[in-house]
């Protein structure tokens, strides 16, 4: 089957959507099946075309990370996609946007086409009244949306047809991420991780803000693998709060080198003001890590309070603090082995491919039918 992927992102870029996009990609390719991504040149020096770890990549121009820059990238790159989608039987948009492109291919070739909300903006904009006309515009020709938390189906639902949208949890690669060796060790001390962009909706200023409480009850160390706009603001605060021999700040880090980062970990934080899915929860608890995360969006149906990790208020340095030292005082073998049977049997990327795969069958032979 040759299935094509439209998205706004994909590897070297790093985050949730792009971890996703290859989980599920590399397992489609494992079984067999021809697999292509429409993508964005997002970072400089980036080629047209590249054969990446078996999948085609097709790259076109790039517009800038904003809205403005997201749509206009989502317009050019139709031609890009009309030209790759030639012969595909499936195509499935990794973006919001991709609705409109998506349903042009549709007109043009007869081949069904999906789509996976990711975006929590997509809720926002769901929500505005004015918007909604545009919305459902997007995805009159779309055969199916997978929507990745409940509170995103429940947006879909108001600007699409409801028989058409489906919650679906992303995924982890658990053949990937696993407990492996540390990447370090802290003799005498607890360590803590936090994978995330240094961005302001990821809350990692909260949780440097929490070190102080926990330091005056567990001797640890925080390591953070990410990078963004706020990293010299968040190392400021780390002077200023006198952290510098308690808090790390690792950079970016390739998703493949992951799973040694996570394995350091007594516990994994993460400290969002919103997620959909967060894949960086469900890679620590592959790693048979516990997490103790923001009870915000999709992340409550991940972590089991109190049985895989440990729910918190979203920026609430003290609530933090407090669940974090509750965590630490665990069984953390105990917790991080169900963590990872957690995410075996209801997030492993081997079930999202069963459940794609599944649809793609549906679909094509829906079209088989109205033939």
């Amino acid at each position: 089957m040759k299935i094509v992927f439209h998205a706004v992102y994909y590897l070297p870029e790093f985050g949730g959507m792009e971890s996703h996009i290859q989980s599920l990609a590399w397992e489609l390719r494992d079984r067999g099946h021809d697999v292509h991504v429409v993508c964005g040149k997002s970072l400089s020096g980036l080629a047209s075309y590249e054969l990446l770890d078996g999948i085609h990549v097709h790259r076109t121009a790039w517009f800038g990370r904003n809205p403005v820059g997201w749509f206009l990238y989502t317009g050019w790159s139709l031609f890009k996609l009309l030209e790759v989608a030639r012969g595909a039987d499936i195509i499935h948009g990794e973006s919001f946007p991709s609705g409109w492109p998506l349903t042009i291919a549709k007109w043009l070739y007869g081949t069904p086409v999906l789509i996976t909300l990711h975006e929590t903006r997509f809720q926002k904009f769901a929500k505005n009244p004015l918007l909604r006309p545009e919305l459902r515009l997007l995805y009159l020709g779309v055969d199916h949306i997978f929507a990745n938390s409940l509170p995103q189906a429940e947006a879909a639902r108001r600007v699409a047809d409801p028989s058409k949208v489906e919650a679906y949890v992303n995924a982890c690669d658990t053949k990937i991420f696993h407990r492996t060796a540390p990447a370090f060790t802290q003799p005498g001390k607890k360590i803590l991780v936090c994978s995330a962009r240094l961005i302001p909706k990821k809350g990692v200023r909260h949780a440097i803000e929490a070190m102080p409480a926990i330091l005056a009850r567990y001797p640890c160390h925080l390591y953070i693998v990410g990078e963004g706009i706020l990293r010299a603001e968040l190392e400021d605060l780390v002077h200023q709060l006198k952290l510098q021999d308690s808090v790390t700040f690792l950079g970016k880090r390739p998703n493949t080198e992951m799973p040694p980062f996570l394995s350091s970990g007594d516990m994994a934080l993460v400290p969002s003001f919103y997620e959909e899915t967060s894949i960086a929860a469900l890679e620590a608890m592959a790693c048979e890590t516990p997490v103790a995360a923001s009870r915000v969006g999709g992340l409550p149906q991940i972590v089991e309070d109190r049985v895989s990790g440990v729910l918190f208020e979203a920026g609430n340095a003290a609530d933090i603090a407090e669940k974090v030292i509750w965590l630490l005082g665990q069984d953390r073998e105990k917790m991080g082995k169900g963590a990872r049977q957690r995410v075996m049997d209801k997030w492993d990327v081997r079930l999202l491919a069963d459940r794609h795969l599944a649809v793609y069958e549906e679909l094509l032979d829906r079209k088989k039918k109205m033939r």
